[in-house]
């Protein structure tokens, strides 16, 4: 028989996952899956876990937040027999399981994991650390992981909008070089983001159609400052249509980039607090798991 380890984070998953939890498992185990549940218990608990005992599983499904599937995918790669991974999305704003049409009802999502045949898929490294979807510094990057749990589950989107709103007076530019396939790219930016996704923060990207998670590309999206204060209505306006062939948006399919600052810059991973770095490489590694969507 084959074997199972569902891993749920509680903190994301309780509320959605409960009232299906018997279903959800009588699903994997009438497509014949002797099916092991783990509860995460605390960050990175469900990493260790993965990593420790994922090579006993055919499939480790994991129901969360981003953050949880970023958590899976870490500790699988550092195994040498890597199981498949499934994904029942359970947080505020699931950008990956949007992005890839990964079904947001929990009973649905468990259904396409036993009818589908999963796909080989890319993922990213930030100095050296596993990413899915997305590493981004800048304007609004620190909205996701300081926006309390509590609000999200209650005001879903609103929660981020209200914690941008309070970040606003904070936005700066980075002073930065950035080499990448394509040449080198320097000067100060508000934001930037290294990704392979379709949809960031709940809002669709306008070069979707031009994305794919199993192409071994990423996708480098910058906004420069502008020189002239008076420029800043143009370049807002660039940001809001999603014009990349503004003089202001920089958009580039990618292996690896690297970059420096003048000093130490925030990041963030997968919605989470990414650490401080002045210098690093971001890159892909392709068709790296095995994953149903």
């Amino acid at each position: 028989m084959k074997k199972l380890l569902l891993i749920i984070n509680p903190v994301t998953a309780k509320v959605t996952i409960s009232p299906h939890l018997v279903d959800i498992v009588d699903i994997f185990e009438k497509s014949g899956y002797d099916v092991n549940i783990h509860i995460s218990k605390r960050k990175n608990d469900i990493k260790e876990v993965t990593e420790q005992t994922g090579s006993n599983y055919d499939v480790v499904v994991c129901s969360g937040g981003d953050g949880t599937l970023n958590e899976t995918v870490s500790g699988v790669l550092k195994l040498d027999k890597k199981p498949k991974i499934g994904y029942i999305p359970a947080g505020t704003t699931n950008d990956f399981a949007q992005s890839w049409g990964i079904p947001r009802k929990p009973l649905d999502a468990a259904k396409s994991i036993v009818s589908t045949d999963p796909i080989k898929t890319d993922v990213s490294m930030f100095c050296g650390r596993p990413f899915i979807y997305v590493a981004a510094f800048g304007a609004f990057t620190k909205v996701s992981y300081q926006t309390p749990q509590q609000m999200k589950r209650n005001l879903g989107y609103t929660a981020y909008l209200f914690e941008g709103i309070k970040s606003i007076g904070t936005i700066r530019p980075w002073k930065m070089e950035l080499k990448h396939d394509h040449g080198t790219v320097e000067g100060e930016f508000l934001y930037g983001m290294i990704s392979n996704t379709r949809k960031i923060g709940g809002f669709d990207l306008k070069m979707k159609n031009d994305i794919s998670i199993s192409d071994g590309l990423m996708e480098v999206i910058l906004v420069k400052k502008p020189q002239n204060p008076a420029d800043n209505p143009k370049m807002l306006g660039a940001v809001l249509s999603q014009d990349t062939s503004s003089e202001y948006i920089t958009f580039e399919h990618v292996k690896q980039i690297e970059f420096t600052t003048d000093e130490r810059l925030p990041w963030t991973v997968d919605g989470e607090d990414g650490g401080i770095v002045k210098q690093g490489k971001v890159e892909i590694i392709e068709r790296a798991i095995e994953l149903f969507y």
